[in-house]
């Protein structure tokens, strides 16, 4: 990552995870998103509808909405805004 990619991580280390998952949905059902990035932005989306769908261990959810959130940001530091916007 160098120091852009940097800064647009920290940028989305501060949303929720709920809020990354959206702007993940959004990219994965762009049509001008690359196949590569709307598949990534897909897997990651619905990892995040499995996790809050179960919510059977509690204790564990936080960690790994932790987990998921870093992955997010990582993902999303690397994609075109315009590929966020809904619509």
């Amino acid at each position: 990552m160098n120091r852009e990619d940097d800064f647009c991580h920290n940028h989305f280390l501060e949303r929720n995870v709920s809020g990354l998952a959206l702007l993940c949905a959004n990219v994965a059902k762009k049509c001008s998103a690359d196949r590569k990035q709307s598949d990534a932005a897909h897997a990651l989306w619905v990892e995040w509808v499995q996790l809050h769908s179960e919510r059977t261990a509690q204790d564990n959810i936080e960690a790994e909405d932790e987990s998921l959130k870093k992955r997010m940001a990582e993902f999303l530091a690397g994609v075109p805004p315009l590929m966020m916007r809904d619509g």
